[in-house]
């Protein structure tokens, strides 16, 4: 993951939030909703995306993880924000019903 923020660097920790925080948001994010509640209401799958393909079935299955930061030089940009390149790498764990795409 390279990570783009706008402080300056040696700033791990600002107001929103230190890479720690941030990462965990990611995963969150790119993580296989477990509950119903866990999508926010009237949100769901469009036209064309059936299957619904997630990055994670579960964030426990990272196996190795590297972070780069720098500074977003972007001009008057919000500080909350974060701009990520990240690279995956992905594996078939274990085979299920789920995992198999029949073309």
């Amino acid at each position: 993951i390279d990570m783009l923020r706008p402080e300056p660097p040696g700033s791990l920790l600002a107001q929103s939030g230190d890479i720690d925080n941030r990462l965990k948001t990611l995963f969150d994010s790119l993580t296989m909703p477990r509950h119903e509640n866990a999508i926010p209401f009237g949100i769901g799958p469009e036209k064309g995306e059936s299957p619904f393909f997630c990055v994670l079935e579960d964030d426990s299955l990272i196996s190795d993880l590297s972070v780069t930061t720098g500074q977003l030089l972007e001009p008057n940009c919000d500080p909350r924000e974060v701009v990520l390149n990240v690279r995956v790498k992905v594996r078939l764990v274990r085979a299920t019903w789920e995992s198999i795409v029949f073309v």
